[in-house]
C-alpha cells in the first residue's frame, strides 16, 4: 500500500543524522533551520547526542515538548552510528507521539554537497560513502531548485564497477568514499568535490525529506553492509 506523504510541518522539527564520523543536530521552524550542532570525529555519537539535542533547543528557546516531527538519517552507514540516531529518534517520536520521517543519508548528503543555483539545471550528484576493503555504497542524484531526486538507487561495489556503470558527462562525485579514489575518478575524467560536500548533515535531512511517515515501533536504519559481532 502506497504511503502518501504528509504536509510538512509548520512547528519545530528535530533532525538527527550520525551515519558517519561527523554527525550533526539541528531544529527547523516553519521551514527554516533556526540551529545547528555537530558532533565531530565522536565515535558512535552516544555520549555527545543528547547534549547536542539540548543546546539547539536551547538555543532557539523551544522546549522539548513542542517538538512537532522528528527527521532521522535512514543510513547507510555504521552499525553504531545509525543505530545511536535511530534508537534516539524512535524514543523522541514515540514519547512526544509526533511523526518521523527517515530519508537517506544517501539523499541527505546530495542535498549537502553544495549551494543550489536557481536559474541553472539540475547538478548531476554522485554520492560514494567509503564502504571499506576497497568498496564503495553509493547513489545518484539530480539536485535542483525542485529538489533531491533520485537517479541511480542504493548500490555496493568498488570504483571500477561504479565508472564501468558510465556515469554521465558532468557528474559531480562527492563523499569520503569518492574522495578515497579522487585519483580514478579524475583518471576517469570526472570531478570530485571534496569533503564536507556530500557528507550527509541534519540540514540535509531537512531539505530533502520528503515527509512520507515511518511506524516508530518497526522503523529500523541500513547500515552499509551486515555487521557481524566480534
Amino acid at each position: 500500500m502506497k504511503v502518501e506523504p504528509d504536509p510538512a510541518p509548520a512547528g519545530p522539527v528535530l533532525a538527527i543524522e550520525t551515519s558517519g564520523r561527523v554527525g550533526s543536530v539541528a531544529l527547523a521552524v516553519g521551514g527554516a533551520e533556526t540551529a545547528t550542532a555537530t558532533l565531530d570525529g565522536h565515535p558512535g555519537h552516544a555520549e555527545a547526542l543528547i547534549p547536542a539535542i539540548r543546546s539547539v533547543l536551547a538555543e532557539t528557546d523551544v522546549a522539548v515538548d513542542r517538538i512537532a516531527a522528528v527527521v532521522v538519517g535512514a543510513g547507510p552507514g555504521s552499525f553504531t552510528g545509525v543505530r545511536i540516531a535511530g534508537a534516539a529518534a524512535k524514543a523522541l517520536a514515540s514519547s512526544l507521539e509526533v511523526p518521523l520521517y527517515a530519508p537517506s543519508s544517501l539523499r541527505a548528503a546530495a542535498a549537502a554537497g553544495g549551494p543550489i543555483v536557481p536559474d541553472r539545471r539540475p547538478e548531476h550528484r554522485y554520492v560514494l560513502f567509503d564502504a571499506r576493503r576497497g568498496r564503495v555504497y553509493g547513489a545518484c542524484y539530480d539536485v535542483g531548485a525542485a529538489g533531491v531526486r533520485e537517479v541511480s538507487g542504493p548500490h555496493g561495489g568498488s570504483i571500477v564497477d561504479v565508472i564501468n556503470g558510465r556515469p554521465p558527462v558532468g557528474t559531480i562525485f562527492m563523499g569520503e568514499g569518492a574522495a578515497l579514489h579522487e585519483a580514478l575518478l579524475g583518471g576517469a575524467g570526472f570531478n570530485v568535490r571534496p569533503p564536507p560536500a556530500g557528507i550527509p548533515t541534519a540540514g540535509g535531512l531537512l531539505a530533502c525529506c520528503d515527509w512520507i511517515p515511518v511506524d516508530p515501533e518497526t522503523w529500523e536504519p541500513e547500515y552499509v553492509r551486515e555487521w557481524k559481532p566480534g
